[in-house]
């Protein structure tokens, strides 16, 4: 699988630039519609399931790195992506990821290794970056993540969930990720067929 994968890095930057600038242009306005005012975003997909269901993190993941890749945490904030991964995933994930550096948002891959106290310190960098960003934290609501890498965030999480206030991020997502075209699914979108008319 190493082989076939590759993350386009300027399809990759011009989409995450685009969500995080249409996001602050909304948490800018008074009204806060479409993102609900957070300052941070939480993606988190859990094991491979045995009977996929397609939740908004495979959804992110595909639209974003062209891949969906179980047992990885995604927090956005305005300046930085952090993306956690387990080691099994790191020799594909991280030397992709690696290579998409030095853009406008910052990005910060942590693998998670064999050390418990190492991979502590990793998830407490993310419940720190969500505490510095802010109060509001966009989740997927209706997404559910299983597995030991899933429950271990939770756990991490912990006291930080009783301070912070969940607003569903789903439909801002859908709206000012997933259905905004760019110029590379353009290319590819089908095209009606047209009738030629005699007459």
């Amino acid at each position: 699988m190493a082989d076939e994968v590759k993350v386009d890095k300027e399809t990759f930057h011009n989409r995450l630039n685009q969500l995080v600038s249409t996001w602050k242009s909304d948490k800018r306005q008074s009204s806060d519609a479409l993102f609900g005012g957070v300052s941070s975003i939480v993606v988190l997909m859990g094991k491979t399931e045995e009977q996929p269901v397609l939740h908004k993190s495979n959804a992110f993941h595909s639209w974003l790195l062209g891949y969906e890749f179980p047992a990885t945490l995604m927090i956005l904030t305005f300046d930085c992506l952090y993306v956690v991964t387990t080691a099994k995933k790191a020799q594909i994930l991280a030397k992709h990821l690696e290579a998409l550096k030095g853009g406008k948002i910052q990005l910060e891959v942590l693998v998670r290794g064999k050390d418990p106290e190492e991979n502590a310190k990793q998830f407490e960098k993310c419940v720190e970056a969500i505490r510095g960003a802010g109060k509001r934290v966009g989740i997927l609501a209706k997404d559910t993540s299983a597995g030991p890498f899933a429950d271990e965030w939770r756990k991490a999480l912990g006291d930080l969930s009783k301070e912070i206030e969940e607003v569903d991020v789903s439909t801002a997502l859908s709206s000012a990720a997933f259905a905004c075209k760019d110029e590379a699914e353009l290319v590819h979108a089908p095209t009606p067929a047209t009738e030629k008319r005699e007459g």
